[in-house]
């Protein structure tokens, strides 16, 4: 039973719902307009039927309702009318009104006009459904516009015979057209709150890609774009890693375990947002970021070594906040890196190349709480930086390698 009664929505959604309609109602309107100026001249050929010499009576009020339509078809453009809901009812009101007054008026002027033309009455009734929003607002059209009809027909001598002529064919127009409103309300809001679902699946989703992956990366997925990859020539790479982190992992639940990686791993996110790097992914306690993805980014390097500096600060407040014995690794490095997606149900972005192998071994075979940061990325480096050169260090499958440990930025402000 429920399918047959119209969906009433909340008071925000149901001043949406009536922007929507009224956005179907426009080119109805116009529609409708062109068919009256259409209908108004070609009948024009109906009066001469019934009366030869007609065309001196009713032609002045055909032109009359012509320039009605008109006026109104024009009116579909005013910025008033086609955007506020509460306005457009009084027009098309109005539109009918002044319809069935001339309509009226040309019946007048023909031999048994009112009994001949009774059913033309009832065919103006036609796009009141499909240009109102639900049955209440159609039947308040209808019924004026029926009561205009029968008030002018009285005034202008129509009989009785003629007046319950009338108000048989239109009576029963009106509650045909007021029955086709509701079933036409009922799919109307139904197709409404259905498309209202597939927008907010299809945000969902959306969201959830943008995710996973970079938004120009998304954007050129749903394109269909095969294979996604590219090659950048300077990019940094950034790898951290939590010391300490499997020992205290034994003597936790698995709802601790998550919450405190989520706790801290949402701080760094913040950071990566805030300073235009790309979160590539995290694998078990490790963080791994990257920035000069995003087209031609010169900082690439001091975006990140911000980066680093911002996440060892909300590192510091985050082992206060949850008082664990844990200790933050980082590693840097600067180079050339291949970008792309693999994967066909379960995407996954990710960087290749001796770069990403050389940040990790940074990390690696970094110092607990400190940046370590490979000789290419401390070259891009402006004088604003604090650092320490390390030394040379002998790391797993490269040659013996400069590393330096970022110790500050003279800017302190830009890393909280």
């Amino acid at each position: 039973m429920d399918n047959w009664l119209p969906i009433k929505f909340e008071s925000d959604v149901e001043h949406a719902y009536a922007q929507h309609l009224l956005a179907r109602f426009i080119p109805l309107m116009r529609l409708a307009s062109f068919i009256g100026i259409a209908a108004f001249i070609g009948y024009q050929f109906w009066d001469l039927m019934l009366d030869p010499q007609a065309f001196s009576k009713t032609s002045p009020l055909r032109l009359a309702a012509v320039l009605h339509f008109a006026l109104c078809f024009g009116l579909t453009y005013v910025p008033d009318i086609n955007s506020n809901p509460r306005i457009w009812l009084p027009f098309v009101v109005y539109t009918y009104a002044v319809y069935m007054v001339l309509f009226a008026m040309i019946l007048s002027r023909l031999p048994d006009g009112f009994v001949a033309g009774a059913a033309g009455i009832m065919l103006g009734m036609i796009f009141i459904p499909a240009t109102t929003n639900g049955a209440w607002q159609a039947a308040c059209v209808l019924v004026i516009q029926l009561i205009i009809a029968l008030v002018t027909i009285a005034l202008l001598g129509g009989t009785n015979f003629e007046l319950m002529n009338v108000l048989a064919w239109s009576g029963g127009g009106v509650g045909f057209a007021v029955g086709f409103a509701y079933l036409l309300d009922v799919i109307n809001r139904r197709a409404y709150q259905f498309e209202r679902q597939l927008d907010a699946e299809k945000q969902r989703s959306e969201a959830l890609l943008l995710n996973i992956l970079p938004a120009e990366i998304a954007s050129r997925l749903k394109e269909q774009e095969e294979p996604l990859a590219d090659t950048h020539q300077s990019v940094s790479v950034l790898f951290a890693d939590l010391a300490g982190f499997t020992d205290i992992s034994r003597k936790m639940s698995a709802d601790e375990l998550v919450n405190l990686l989520n706790d801290l791993f949402s701080r760094f996110d913040k950071l990566v947002e805030k300073h235009g790097a790309e979160k590539i992914k995290t694998i078990g306690d490790a963080y791994m970021v990257a920035t000069g993805l995003k087209g031609s980014v010169a900082d690439h390097a001091e975006n990140i070594a911000d980066l680093a500096l911002g996440m060892q600060k909300a590192f510091s407040e985050f082992r206060r906040k949850n008082n664990v014995d844990l200790k933050l690794r980082i590693g840097v490095h600067s180079g050339a890196v291949i970008a792309g997606v693999i994967g066909k149900q379960k995407f996954s972005y990710d960087l290749w190349g001796n770069t990403v192998n050389v940040a990790s071994r940074m990390e690696s075979e970094g110092i607990a709480d400190q940046i370590q940061i490979s000789a290419e990325t401390w070259k891009l480096l402006s004088d604003r930086y604090q650092t320490s050169e390390r030394g040379e260090i002998q790391i797993k499958g490269h040659r013996p390698r400069t590393t330096y440990l970022l110790e500050g930025n003279g800017a302190a402000a830009e890393i909280t």
